[in-house]
């Protein structure tokens, strides 16, 4: 067979691997190994040898340096109390390295198993310490074989370029190339990126004819059916999947999905906890279970579950200033000496890792601010309250719990003019979100909840008004002229109801009429608001997915015209 140009098998000449020519990353925090390993590669030949020592150290290096390192030595313990394991997700979650960059993970036999069983973000291999030399070379040359392969493959997808992507894809298959599974996995999910989710939900039940037992392919047909709002079958297959494979911890993330798509948030906080005692590290589920928790009441759970993004989180990108700002206001709602020392511990948290960045300078006030509350100690939350309002007036955007916390602190202080302020913005950025609602209810529950009663109807009734002369133009049919409406309502007044009726009227103008680069550039612009305002909206969500469907569609336009 005639080699194709999209052929994904090594020439005979790159048949081993050019440790001259790559560029290494070392992380260890003992002297001993790491001298030790930057030895053993250069003597591999080796050349450009870069060495962290610590995860904060690994991650300034390879964020900020603008360095692509092509193969990273990672430590599983590190010595700030964060791991290898957790560096590796941020760096994947983040994307500051390419995909197709090799990831060795360096571990103790003592602990292989439990790491290996939490590896969810799978590193390309792992070394059991002691390595030897010729261990280090026969696993790395593996790793580079595989990555070499599939690299135009994966940096296609890292791009955004899906059909090419499956266009390589289907080449290297047709080329026998021997990474014939991991192609055929690229390949769905480059259809899924797509949006193509009959077409997914096709190419990996064929998959599954061929290889019945194959979890990943299994994952892909439930989440292709999740996609098409298949609910009941997804949830079939995902739930025979975790009874087969129960360490297969993605198919019961999807699992928890589908139930709280369904409406059973009670099952999907049960799966979730479940997957928090398997692997407590993975935080981005802490923040899932919260919101499930407090969508039932479950205020319990939902401190439970901060706690433990922050014990396992300390110092990670993934762990914001908001979740600082939200745990502490469920801890001080449950007071008591316990709530106190909590609070002592994420202050301390805050100036181990965050001391001097700007955008924790409010959260870090109002943890201040929490613990004097809790302590009634009234000097001290003078002081804290006024950071808090120094802080929030340098801010140029906040979100949900900065406020929520701004107001809790106002109405504890007796700052009537502020906490009406934040009263009114909160209940008209969230007219038609009753979970949100409830929550700003709970907070003013008792005495400021009958005084702030009048401001909760003025405001609802303010948004109903401006929305209304809207939503009556595109009932008769003029969408257009709405959505001009939406936009200058949006523009004149930033809030989070009318900023999603913007939104959805572009996106329903666009995909009737095309894109529109005046409208795109303001969609765009109001999804970025709206991430920051409410990020975890489920209509922000739908309007995210729709805004990348009509961005595929013009790719497509734009492919066919080139074709024509």
């Amino acid at each position: 067979m005639a080699d194709s140009p999209f052929s994904l098998k090594p020439s005979a000449a790159e048949t081993s691997c050019p440790f001259d020519r790559l560029r290494y990353m070392v992380i260890e925090d003992s002297n001993t190994m790491r001298l030790w390993l930057r030895n053993a590669l250069a003597e591999m030949g080796g050349k450009r040898i870069d060495t962290a020592t610590s995860y904060g150290d690994a991650i300034n290096r390879i964020k900020n340096r603008g360095e692509i390192y092509d193969v990273v030595l990672c430590d599983y313990i590190l010595s700030d109390a964060r791991d290898g394991q957790q560096l590796l997700e941020e760096i994947r979650r983040t994307k500051a390295l390419p995909s197709s960059a090799i990831w060795l993970m360096i571990t103790g036999e003592n602990t292989y198993e439990q790491v290996f069983s939490a590896a969810e973000l799978a590193p390309d291999d792992y070394l059991l310490k002691p390595v030897s030399p010729k261990i280090l070379l026969d696993r790395l040359e593996k790793a580079w074989l595989r990555k070499q392969a599939l690299k135009p493959a994966m940096d296609l997808f890292d791009d955004g370029k899906f059909a090419e992507c499956i266009a390589v894809c289907r080449a290297g298959i047709q080329a026998e190339s021997p990474y014939k599974l991991d192609l055929l996995r690229q390949i769905g999910e480059a259809m899924l990126a797509q949006g193509h989710f009959q077409e997914a939900h096709r190419h990996f039940e064929s998959i599954v004819a061929e290889y019945p037992r194959l979890p990943w392919a299994r994952l892909g047909a439930a989440r292709a059916y999740f996609m098409l709002e298949r609910h009941d079958e997804a949830q079939e297959l995902l739930e025979q999947l975790a009874i087969e494979n129960p360490d297969f911890l993605h198919a019961q993330d999807w699992l928890a999905k589908v139930h709280e798509k369904k409406g059973d948030l009670e099952a999907t906080k049960q799966i979730l906890n479940e997957l928090i005692e398997k692997n407590p590290k993975a935080l981005h589920r802490h923040r899932e279970i919260v919101r499930a928790a407090v969508a039932t009441g479950d205020e319990q759970t939902a401190r439970k579950a901060y706690e433990l993004m922050h014990t396992h989180g300390k110092g990670s990108s993934f762990v914001q200033p908001a979740d600082f700002c939200a745990y502490a206001t469920l801890l001080v709602k449950q007071g008591g000496n316990e709530a106190g020392e909590k609070l002592a511990s994420l202050n301390k948290q805050m100036m181990d890792f965050h001391h001097g960045k700007p955008e924790f300078n409010f959260a870090n006030s109002m943890l201040k601010f929490s613990r004097a509350s809790v302590l009634k100690d009234d000097s001290a939350m003078k002081q804290a309250y006024k950071s808090m309002q120094v802080a929030l007036g340098d801010m140029l955007e906040t979100d949900n719990e900065q406020r929520m916390a701004m107001l809790q602190a106002a109405v504890a202080v007796g700052d009537e003019v502020k906490a009406a302020d934040l009263v009114r913005g909160l209940y008209a950025d969230f007219h038609g979100n009753d979970q949100m609602l409830n929550r700003v209810d709970a907070l003013l529950e008792g005495t400021a909840g009958a005084q702030f009663k009048a401001l909760k109807a003025a405001a609802l009734k303010e948004v109903e008004d401006l929305n209304r002369r809207a939503i009556n133009i595109a009932k008769g049919g003029q969408l257009r002229e709405a959505v001009n409406e939406f936009i200058r309502l949006a523009e004149n007044h930033p809030i989070l109801a009318i900023t999603l009726n913007a939104s959805v009227a572009i996106v329903k103008w666009m995909e009737e009429n095309g894109p529109e680069p005046y409208l795109t550039n303001k969609l765009e612009q109001y999804i970025q608001f709206m991430k920051k305002r409410d990020p975890a909206n489920p209509k922000l969500a739908m309007i995210i997915e729709a805004q990348s469907l009509l961005e595929r569609n013009l790719d497509k336009g734009k492919a066919a015209a080139a074709k024509s």
